[in-house]
């Protein structure tokens, strides 16, 4: 920031303080206590070293190996991952607590330095493709129910959207394998544009009303994000055409990075058709929508109620502290890569994730991202949880611009700012004005928070005290878990089988639901009769027969049978093939064109076997007279025992 423009904002500083009358806190100090300590068990890794660190973030690819095993183990197992991610992760942060250790400057430039902490993140590409593949492998060549569709979709749509706090960190990176591998990873997700409007709108906007990502007090998600995903998207166009017709290009132009993103998910879904089928796109797609719905609920709950000062009509303030919400939590920072740590990362963009700060005086949400984006989906109650929070954290700011204190003491942040950071600095310089770029002199704080705690001062978090009893508390869990281990040794197999049993009965669509009822029965039935009318074995049955009216019939037959609520109106399966003399090569010919029809039409295996099965159960009436067949290398026959 300039001198001049300093000045300026601290006579405007100024003038608000008259305005104000001298600034009167309406809240007890004890009210911004509360917010800020997370409590739980108190357990940190940031302070535990580089190796723990890096490990501790591969926890982020757990969804994904979550996803195939609920899949594999099917029924209800499949919305493992959903579960898992919306309720498990959001219970285990209340736990954990918060993990609100700021790295020193020596620790920091090891952490900025080591090359691991990039390493981990390049994992989340190739296991996002092969998780994604899988499920649409899986969609594709299984026979499942609705509601195991539904699992498998959004367990990986969960898993995907988990990712967002990796792929938020990729684009940001300058790195060429970093910065590309994120683009891809959006690509997957039909997203493709989400980075360009992240990277030099939301970050130049963020916490104003020109934000289509900045949520206000009384936003309803269901609502916010819909209008988020579109406004985004238009946007990133309007970026991106400025970025091309500064380079003397067209917004239309094959170097439009937005329709390249989508020329890729494009190509990616007809490789998917190609290799799985139709029924693999649906799930593509869907898997893509829920993982972009989670990036824009994210979006809803990291800046909800938070606004920048506007220093003139359409100028707002420099981005701050005091612009995002901040959660230490300990489990959901792992997963996430420390997105959580937000108004660091959005005050300096340029700050890797594993050096990222928290601060108690910043605004800060209850728990971590898993738990405020579900609870966002209930929105009276997030609402009741939320919109305090806000109305403390804007007395907060009248506090700083009136006294340049915050809670009665110093200004705690680190100096430093830069809203904008990416690859491309020439463009950074098109949506940044270079005054609001301010180099930090140190990644330390003018307010010590640790010595105030010890002090036992009042406008500081609580965090640091009552120690002991989370130590006691971490020791009565770790005893739970042993003891439930034990337990679960003694009857284990039990319950599992108990599980067995329960997932098995599930309620499960009959033949004549997955066959499509009888819009999915009439051409299946049509192309199986051509071929029985057009096979030499076969054809002699249906010579001057009424081809609509017993082809009606075979229709209403096949309905009935699958568990359809049709009335066969034909005759008897007996009374019908009686005298007709089907030879065993006949049959064989007949199972052939219902397998065959059933391929062409796109059924899978467990299908084709279930048909085939109800073909087999009518061998009595259907074969009343069934002759022996010649084998064609002895010559020898087979009986109809063994057929």
């Amino acid at each position: 920031m300039t001198p001049a423009l300093e000045e300026k904002l601290h006579a405007k500083g100024k003038a608000d303080a008259v305005a104000q009358d001298n600034f009167v806190r309406k809240h007890d100090l004890q009210e911004f206590e509360s917010i800020q300590s997370h409590g739980g068990l108190g357990l940190s890794l940031t302070d535990k070293g580089l190796l723990l660190n890096v490990l501790g973030h591969f926890s982020a690819y757990l969804p994904s190996a979550l996803c195939v095993l609920g899949a594999v183990w099917g029924g209800a197992w499949t919305w493992l991952t959903f579960v898992v991610g919306w309720v498990v992760v959001p219970i285990a942060d209340l736990i954990l607590g918060a993990d609100s250790y700021n790295l020193t400057e020596e620790e920091e430039k090891k952490f900025a330095e080591s090359v691991w902490f990039r390493v981990v993140t390049w994992f989340h590409f190739p296991i996002q493709v092969a998780t994604v593949t899988f499920g649409a492998y899986w969609v594709a060549t299984h026979d499942l129910t609705w509601a195991e569709w539904l699992g498998v979709t959004f367990s990986i749509g969960t898993a995907e959207g988990f990712g967002i706090g990796c792929v938020h960190e990729l684009i940001h990176r300058p790195g060429t394998v970093d910065f590309v591998s994120g683009v891809l990873s959006l690509c997957w997700s039909n997203y493709g544009h989400f980075w360009i409007e992240h990277l030099w709108g939301h970050h130049r906007n963020v916490a104003s009303p020109l934000d289509p990502a900045s949520s206000d007090v009384g936003d309803n998600v269901w609502t916010f994000v819909p209008r988020c995903m579109w406004l985004s998207f238009v946007e990133a166009w309007g970026i991106e055409a400025k970025i091309l017709k500064s380079r003397g290009k067209g917004a239309l132009s094959v170097d439009n990075r937005i329709l390249q993103a989508y020329a890729v998910t494009a190509l990616v879904a007809g490789a998917y058709h190609q290799a799985f089928g139709l029924a693999a796109l649906p799930f593509f797609f869907a898997q893509g929508f829920i993982a972009a719905w989670i990036v824009d609920n994210t979006n809803y709950i990291e800046h909800y109620g938070l606004r920048r000062k506007e220093v003139s009509p359409g100028v707002y303030e420099r981005v701050g502290w005091l612009h995002a919400w901040d959660t230490p939590e300990l489990l959901s920072n792992s997963l996430l890569f420390k997105i959580q740590r937000h108004p660091d990362h959005h005050t300096n963009a340029g700050r890797p994730y594993q050096v990222l700060r928290t601060y108690p005086q910043a605004p800060t949400l209850p728990t971590g991202y898993a738990g405020m984006i579900a609870l966002s989906w209930f929105p009276p109650l997030f609402w009741y949880v939320m919109d305090w929070r806000v109305a403390l954290v804007k007395e907060q700011e009248r506090e700083f611009r009136a006294t340049g204190t915050l809670l009665g003491n110093a200004y705690p942040f680190p100096d430093g700012a830069q809203a904008v950071y990416s690859f491309d600095t020439e463009a950074d310089k098109l949506f940044i004005p270079a005054d609001y770029v301010v180099r930090a002199s140190s990644n330390q704080p003018a307010f010590d928070q640790y010595a105030a705690q010890k002090e036992g001062r009042r406008g500081v978090s609580q965090y640091g005290r009552n120690r002991g009893s989370r130590v006691a508390a971490l020791l009565a869990l770790v005893l739970a878990v042993v003891g439930g281990a034990a337990v679960y040794g003694g009857f284990g197999a039990t319950v599992h089988v108990q599980t067995d049993r329960a997932v098995r009965a599930l309620p499960r669509p009959t033949l004549f639901d997955r066959l499509g009822g009888l819009e999915g029965i009439r051409p299946l039935v049509s192309s199986i009769y051509a071929k029985h009318t057009a096979d030499p074995l076969t054809a002699a049955w249906f010579e001057g027969k009424n081809h609509p009216v017993v082809e009606e019939h075979v229709v209403e037959f096949f309905a009935a049978g699958t568990g359809g609520d049709v009335t066969y109106t034909g005759r008897g399966m007996l009374d019908v093939h009686r005298g007709m003399q089907i030879s065993g090569e006949a049959f064989l010919a007949v199972q052939d064109h219902v397998l065959t029809s059933l391929a062409e039409h796109g059924y899978g295996q467990a299908v084709k076997d279930e048909v085939l099965g109800i073909l087999f159960s009518l061998r009595p009436d259907v074969l009343p007279d069934l002759k022996p067949i010649a084998t064609a290398a002895t010559g020898s026959a087979v009986e109809e025992g063994e057929l």
